[in-house]
């Protein structure tokens, strides 16, 4: 596969807007039950599932492209946390400064600021939803199911993408046959979405035949329609489809793909806090709608300026760390630009 796909952008986007807009709208005493935007993002939520998907595809892609071996996983991991650490640290930070301002404000009612060690510490592992101990920012969890799959992959890749069908096919049944056993705190419970990006990582680098994809999709749906419903099923079949769509780069597609890491992390500490300490001023329904516009907007723009001086950066240094050494000709004339 020697083309970017630009799909991944725009889903990229998508999804972390979707996510803003049901966290802001699903607010239980903010807008009724009937209110037209929170039925319209009541889905919202599906778009962790996206990433999930996408995260199936471009890891694997990565790797393979990067000719990953598991002597290599310490680079692995260097990588992974060089690009994902930092900003979810400063995010932690910024959660506890915004709630440290947020008590000082003169119409704050509730608890003194009050600082939980233990639970500042498990973040630092993404060990909250193991230990019991609430994260800081609610958006968080999704990053310690995300972990847990650069673990299993970094350990199992050669499986998953071997060239013997009866070994890759039984590695990702292996992955899913877990599922039923755990809750959402674990990968597993969310397997069949990594899975789903792992065949198609598989048919974009020719190791999957079409009629082997159509097997597999068959046995994807199979998977949804048993263990959820028709929505996932639709949020599987879109994100596949659009992956497929030969789309152009836009500025709004480009913008919104870069900063949906960005976004993700900080729709809550900034856009949901908006929405809380501007709630009591707003009575009325048409004005709390225009206030999850708002909300949307000021999140966006932090995201913009996080992503450019604090996620940009360390992104940039991630893609230097390398698998192999290879001249920076050769790494521009033999890798394909990729699709991470």
């Amino acid at each position: 596969m020697n083309r970017h796909l630009y799909s991944l952008d725009y889903l990229r986007g998508f999804a972390a807007v979707a996510v803003c807009l049901f966290h802001f709208t699903d607010k239980f005493d903010y807008l009724p039950s009937t209110d037209p935007l929170k039925i319209i993002f009541s889905s919202g939520h599906f778009g962790v599932e996206i990433f999930f998907i996408i995260s199936g595809l471009v890891i694997p892609y990565s790797m393979a492209k990067g000719q990953y071996t598991l002597n290599k996983i310490g680079v692995f991991f260097k990588k992974r946390i060089i690009r994902i650490e930092p900003p979810y640290l400063f995010c932690v930070l910024l959660v506890l400064a915004l709630n440290y301002a947020t008590t000082m404000s003169p119409v704050y009612v509730g608890n003194a600021f009050k600082v939980d060690y233990e639970q500042l510490v498990f973040h630092v592992g993404y060990l909250n939803g193991y230990m019991g101990k609430d994260w800081l920012n609610q958006a968080f969890w999704t990053l310690a199911i995300e972990f847990q799959y650069y673990v299993l992959i970094a350990l199992f890749f050669s499986l998953i993408d071997h060239k013997n069908m009866f070994i890759w096919i039984l590695s990702l049944v292996a992955f899913n046959a877990f599922a039923p056993m755990f809750d959402r705190n674990y990968v597993f419970n969310f397997s069949i979405f990594f899975t789903t990006g792992i065949l198609i990582y598989r048919y974009l680098v020719n190791k999957l035949s079409f009629a082997e994809a159509i097997l597999c999709s068959i046995a994807v749906l199979a998977v949804l329609l048993w263990r959820y419903s028709y929505k996932e099923v639709i949020v599987v079949v879109a994100t596949s489809l659009v992956i497929f769509l030969p789309l152009r780069p836009t500025v709004i597609g480009t913008f919104f793909g870069n900063i949906s890491y960005s976004l993700y992390l900080l729709h809550c500490p900034i856009g949901l806090r908006v929405i809380n300490l501007t709630q009591r001023f707003l009575e009325t329904q048409s004005l709390r709608q225009i206030m999850v516009v708002v909300a949307l907007v000021i999140s966006i723009a932090v995201a913009y300026y996080f992503y450019k001086y604090i996620e940009k950066p360390f992104k940039f240094m991630s893609q230097q760390v390398q698998y192999r050494q290879t001249s920076q000709r050769a790494i521009a004339k033999n890798i394909p630009d990729g699709i991470v």
